[in-house]
């Protein structure tokens, strides 16, 4: 049985009355998924097959760095395994270094967690499971009648859902613009794939399920060239040029500032849509700044936020007896993105999966060559 938080009202269903409920979210207009890092990181037989989640970042990092200091401290303790508020900490220290000298190695520290953090996102980047689940989980939100795109907004700094929407062929922006040297510009996410370019129209169609998505702490795939931000392959990025935005003022804050900025704005503004809904996957709710943004779309009547997943501040999130907010768990990990796509979503339809599994002309002709 699936636990479902109305507020605070507890109730247990079943996982097709669930499924029937999110099938019908679906069909919205201001639909929105928050995906947090849980949904990269898949464990199975104590092994992890994709990226690891924070407390275990955290605690690998330790073990390469058992005597990491800052400040004349130890830190491994002091963040609730947590590397992102180690990060906010040495920032405060390298912002008061301006005015006292706290600890003049504070610059190289930084670069060493951002270095260490990176290295384990390209490791863990070719999970073949993991990518499985979530092609799986962009295939049912495949409508036939679709028009509306569907905002993806997430704290990873992965590829996994440019990889799965790329192999899948579907249609999505991720803010940036341009072929040979592809520019950020948030204006793009205003533009919008229509199928017939005949000028006589006077109404084009828009291209049924597209994307927009949105990373909104950046990318192993950004990077910055005066005041800029652009993306290309990873590998031809340097660990010091690679654009991943923390939550925290660190020394080139006004760089990046520009699509943190935007990207959240936009996050905002999706939310104060009327009758929009925000379901969020992977996410315990730890990011004050994105807490914040949440919370204040519950300013409008029609929102209504769905959280899959259990932590002490989605427990919080439950005490707040808001019958618009819906947690969903369960003792067997319901919550879990795996889960949550093979027993949530919605199946796919068989015309939508033809749609997807079409064969490209390249095996059509591969295959009839071979016949000959």
């Amino acid at each position: 049985m699936v636990k479902v938080f109305k507020g605070a009202v507890k109730n247990e269903l079943e996982e097709t009355v669930v499924q029937q409920e999110m099938a019908s979210y679906l069909q919205l207009d201001n639909i929105n998924f928050l995906i947090g890092a849980g949904c990269s990181s898949r464990i199975v037989g104590g092994t992890e097959l994709g990226i690891p989640g924070m407390r275990k970042l955290y605690d690998d990092f330790f073990k390469e760095n058992a005597d990491f200091s800052a400040a004349g401290l130890k830190l491994k303790d002091r963040f609730d395994s947590n590397l992102e508020k180690m990060l906010e900490a040495l920032g405060a220290i390298q912002v008061a270094n301006e005015i006292v000298a706290i600890d003049k190695d504070i610059d190289e520290k930084i670069d060493t967690v951002r270095k260490f953090i990176r290295s384990k996102i390209i490791e863990g980047l070719h999970g073949k499971e993991v990518l499985s689940i979530y092609k799986d989980f962009y295939k049912r939100m495949i409508s036939e009648s679709r028009k509306a795109p569907i905002n993806i907004f997430t704290t990873n700094y992965d590829l996994y859902n440019e990889q799965a929407l790329d192999s899948l062929g579907l249609p999505y922006n991720n803010g940036f613009t341009g072929t040979y040297k592809r520019k950020f510009n948030p204006a793009s996410y205003k533009y919008a794939y229509v199928e017939d370019m005949n000028f006589s129209k006077e109404v084009w169609e828009r291209v049924p399920n597209s994307f927009n998505l949105y990373k909104i702490h950046g990318s192993i795939s950004w990077y910055k060239d005066e005041g800029d931000i652009f993306e290309k392959d990873y590998a031809d990025i340097g660990s010091e040029d690679t654009v991943m935005i923390y939550p925290t003022p660190l020394k080139d804050r006004t760089t990046l500032m520009v699509p943190y900025s935007d990207l959240f704005r936009n996050f905002e503004s999706s939310l104060l849509k009327q009758n929009s809904v925000l379901v969020t996957l992977g996410y315990s709710f730890a990011d004050d700044h994105i807490n914040r943004l949440i919370l204040n779309a519950l300013a409008i009547p029609t929102f209504k936020l769905i959280v899959f997943g259990e932590s002490d501040a989605i427990t919080k999130l439950i005490e707040l007896d808001d019958k618009r907010i819906i947690v969903i768990n369960s003792d067997d990990k319901i919550h879990y993105f795996n889960n949550f796509v093979e027993k949530i979503m919605p199946e796919q339809s068989e015309n939508s999966r033809e749609l997807i599994d079409m064969p490209t002309v390249a095996r059509i002709i591969k295959s009839f060559e071979e016949k000959k």
